[in-house]
């Protein structure tokens, strides 16, 4: 811009006769360099020093990171927040800080959004709690770890309020206290802030229930794809019911994992959904206190998408009960149910799944048949002669060689 506005102005210059037309023309100079961006007019004047700061959003956390305005034991570096250690220290200070520097030298660089880390991270054995807006209003992060925290209890309920929409993963990993009962409303109310997030885990947690419409009270998390709760942990959760609802406006969930928890019973409308997807969600739920008695009638009939069930190691599921589970598979032929390492106690009980295999056999998978403390057969192998349909109280089980 700056090199065609000196060649008008040259012709211009070249064409003036009389001083009057010099007067206008200077007007005219001076009107044009006040609407010049100032690193045109240096460009111009041959002044190669910009001392703005470049709009490239790397170049922006690279000088603020160079700062130093964080201090131990958090760190920052290649666009992420790194705060750890084994005493408590205090971390809102940490993002005053950060706030005010951001506020002096880099407001220019935000366009009202603040500025926007990749990740913090916060592996700290003595911070107890997240306070509301613990970031502030210019800092924001697009992931965010809490790794072996073992003394986090509370996360408050707007911890996240301003910078929640920018949130895509929010991981909890090893041990913590979060989801004690006199806090896990705050934690439920901190998640749900998370409007735009696509993953979140909460390994190793506290939670004694999942609420009642748990997540999305409103219509919101439009890709969260995926909800842990305990995948990768030996050690059982607490974790003992899941409330009607509880996942309805998640309508993008792929993977629930809630293996590895205490769930004894699960209402009919746990798993109901309010849109209707094409996109199979699997549901983990092995390594519970399921019985033959812990579903109730019509689960599953209203999840509005193929469903995918992991049931392993409930050594107290000893079959299906047809009432409940028949319909499910009957309601869509990409439902399935995995009994991986949950061997059935093949009675008459059970006799409905040999009875249907012409319709269920590509949806009841790995069902195996214990007889006695350590025997296990696959079903094709027993025999329901005895099983009739007004006697299926009869159990005798023969192993067909």
């Amino acid at each position: 811009m700056s090199f065609h506005l000196l060649v008008i102005l040259t012709e211009i210059l070249s064409i003036i006769t009389s001083q009057s037309t010099v007067v206008v023309v200077v007007v005219v100079v001076v009107t044009i360099f006040m609407f010049i961006h100032p690193s045109d007019a240096g460009t111009m004047f041959g002044n190669n020093n910009n001392h703005n700061h470049t709009n490239d959003d790397d170049t922006s956390l690279s000088t603020l990171c160079s700062q130093s305005i964080i201090n131990h034991p958090c760190r920052c570096e290649n666009g992420k927040i790194i705060c750890d250690g084994e005493y408590e220290f205090n971390l809102n200070g940490q993002f005053e800080r950060l706030n005010r520097n951001v506020n002096h030298h880099h407001h220019h660089h935000d366009h009202g959004d603040g500025i926007v880390f990749d990740e913090f991270i916060l592996n700290n054995t003595e911070i107890s709690q997240l306070t509301d807006d613990l970031f502030g209003d210019r800092i924001k992060f697009k992931s965010i770890k809490l790794i072996d925290c073992l003394s986090l209890r509370r996360i408050a309920a707007n911890t996240f309020r301003k910078s929640g929409s920018f949130i895509e993963q929010f991981i909890v990993q090893g041990e913590s206290s979060l989801g004690e009962d006199q806090y896990a409303s705050d934690l439920f109310d901190s998640l749900n802030s998370m409007v735009n997030v696509e993953k979140i885990w909460l390994n190793r947690n506290r939670l004694r229930s999942i609420p009642t419409v748990a997540f999305g009270k409103k219509s919101g998390f439009v890709k969260l794809k995926e909800l842990n709760f305990n995948k990768f942990s030996s050690k059982n959760g607490y974790i003992k019911s899941v409330g009607n609802f509880a996942f309805y406006y998640l309508n993008q969930l792929q993977y629930v994992y809630l293996s590895h928890q205490r769930i004894n019973y699960l209402p009919a409308n746990a798993f109901d959904f309010e849109q209707t997807s094409n996109q199979t969600l699997y549901i983990y739920l092995g390594n519970n206190k399921l019985n033959n008695t812990s579903f109730e009638k019509g689960i599953f009939l209203n999840s509005k998408r193929p469903i995918h069930l992991e049931l392993y190691w409930n050594p107290e599921l000893t079959y299906l009960d047809e009432d409940v589970f028949a319909p499910f598979l009957q309601l869509s032929p990409l439902n399935r149910i995995s009994l991986q390492d949950n061997p059935l106690v093949c009675d008459c009980n059970s006799y409905w799944i040999i009875r249907d295999r012409h319709k269920f056999v590509n949806q009841i998978l790995n069902v195996m048949c214990k007889i006695g403390p350590k025997q296990t057969f696959n079903i094709d192998l027993i025999s329901f002669d005895k099983c009739i349909k007004n006697g299926r109280k009869r159990n005798k089980l023969i192993v067909v060689n």
